[in-house]
């Protein structure tokens, strides 16, 4: 498979350790265990299962965005990949698809009080937790790809596989077709992004929204910051835009509660 090519895998995944023990270990298969961290706002809260950037780590996630989802009044659970932090296993894109479907039942949440938090290449996991759990109480995509074929650093890594054009496209559709896996999804959407994402232009969170199968679903370009800044050049009105979107889906309770 071209996706979950070890030469694909090394231009897309950044895995690095880290010195923070996990709260959460789930099994996901074949001898691979991911490290995750698990933090509890209110006893009846909901939870936000986050997936992070492919530069990124739960572990930092942990330690400086916690107490932003503790205040809202929301549990968060940030999920590590394959291969990162105190992780084992190797990443890959295809194979780790179901892996946030697996940490949902180790969790033992009720689906229904379950937010997909997808970030950046996050996102195709969120995505997919909404396709396979469709009675998720929402979904929240930041700086989101609305097509695996389009950014550069992907296009370059399948080019190195040396396979045909035709192959990688039949994959890309079989294994990451967004938009078909959106539209079946008829829950709450919420896409944030910033209007000059040096990485992913506008586009992609104009179709991720657009592709929504629900009528619950909001689009906010923000003017301010880019691909890595989006969230602290945009902090208030970031903030209060997630806020009103969790407790609108029923997961957090009210921050005046």
């Amino acid at each position: 498979m071209i996706l979950d090519h070890p030469l694909v895998s090394q231009r897309i995944f950044f895995p690095r350790p880290t010195d923070l023990d996990p709260d959460l270990v789930v099994d996901v298969g074949s001898g691979v265990e991911l490290a995750c961290y698990v933090r509890q706002a209110q006893p009846h809260s909901g939870m936000v299962v986050h997936f992070h950037g492919n530069g990124e780590l739960a572990s930092e996630y942990t330690r400086n965005h916690a107490r932003l989802f503790l205040d809202m009044g929301v549990s968060v659970c940030f999920v590590e990949y394959r291969g990162y932090g105190r992780s084992t296993g190797t990443p890959a894109l295809v194979a780790m698809r179901g892996d946030g479907e697996r940490v949902v039942r180790a969790l033992g949440a009720d689906p229904r009080r379950v937010v997909a938090f997808g970030r950046s290449l996050g996102s195709l996991y969120a995505i997919e937790l909404a396709n396979r759990l469709p009675g998720i109480a929402g979904v929240v995509v930041e700086s989101g790809i609305a097509d695996v074929g389009e950014p550069q650093i992907l296009r370059g890594a399948f080019a190195r596989v040396g396979q045909s054009e035709a192959r990688l496209t039949q994959e890309l559709k079989s294994e990451f077709d967004l938009q078909q896996k959106l539209e079946n999804y008829r829950g709450a959407l919420l896409v944030l992004h910033a209007e000059h994402d040096q990485l992913l232009g506008r586009s992609h969170a104009e179709r991720l929204h657009a592709w929504g199968g629900g009528t619950d679903k909001r689009l906010v370009i923000f003017p301010s910051g880019d691909h890595n800044t989006i969230l602290f050049a945009n902090y208030q009105e970031y903030l209060r835009e997630l806020a009103e979107f969790l407790e609108r889906v029923g997961v957090a309770h009210p921050r005046d509660a």
